[in-house]
């Protein structure tokens, strides 16, 4: 994978673990249903004041260098609990117009399986796990703007969709609201404030 890849990947996994401090460990297992938006959080010191929100999407950008600055993310917790259950991230890469997504589940999910998302009549393709931490498992990967158009025509009633190790599948309730403008708005902010990918690598 390239290194400007992996430094956007690095990015958006900061930002993640931001968004949910002092959730990153004791992740529920799949298969626990009980799941609701997360509510609204204030900024993260790690990220610049004035977060925006596109209907169930945040716009938010990191102060620090990066190829991929800023991303639209949207996370559904544990009612019970509020711990994440399912994390969806995107960034976009001016240097390389390449768009990065990280896609975070629970735990004992069956690797080989990968996850779905599913909205009416549209299917994404099945994506591949990355990696698997004490948080989750996870997508991460640079992703075509192909399956950014499927994302956008994706309503409210989407479902993300993994299969457990038992072979059970799990579905969880997801929602596209305010993905397009989310999505204008990140690429619009990246644009202006990504870091040239040598400069990135540099701030380390």
């Amino acid at each position: 994978m390239p290194r400007a890849v992996q430094d956007g990947l690095a990015a958006l996994g900061l930002l993640a673990l931001a968004a949910w401090p002092g959730q990153v460990m004791a992740q529920p297992a799949v298969g626990q249903p009980a799941i609701a938006k997360a509510p609204a959080k204030p900024a993260p010191a790690a990220a610049a004041a004035g977060p925006k929100h596109y209907g169930d999407f945040i716009v938010r950008c990191a102060t620090a260098k990066s190829v991929a600055p800023c991303d639209m993310y949207e996370e559904r917790g544990n009612k019970q609990t509020g711990q994440r259950l399912i994390g969806f991230s995107i960034g976009y890469m001016p240097s390389a117009s390449r768009y990065i997504m990280q896609l975070a589940v629970p735990l004992g999910v069956a690797i080989d399986k990968g996850v779905t998302i599913t909205s009416g009549a549209l299917t994404s393709p099945a994506m591949p796990y990355r990696r698997c931490d004490q948080a989750g498992c996870y997508v991460e990967a640079p992703i075509d703007k192909s399956l950014i158009d499927v994302f956008t025509k994706m309503g409210s009633d989407a479902r993300v969709k993994v299969t457990a190790d038992g072979g059970k599948v799990y579905s969880y309730t997801f929602s596209f609201d305010g993905f397009s403008p989310a999505h204008d708005d990140m690429v619009s902010e990246n644009k202006a404030k990504a870091a040239p990918p040598d400069s990135a690598s540099d701030a380390k």
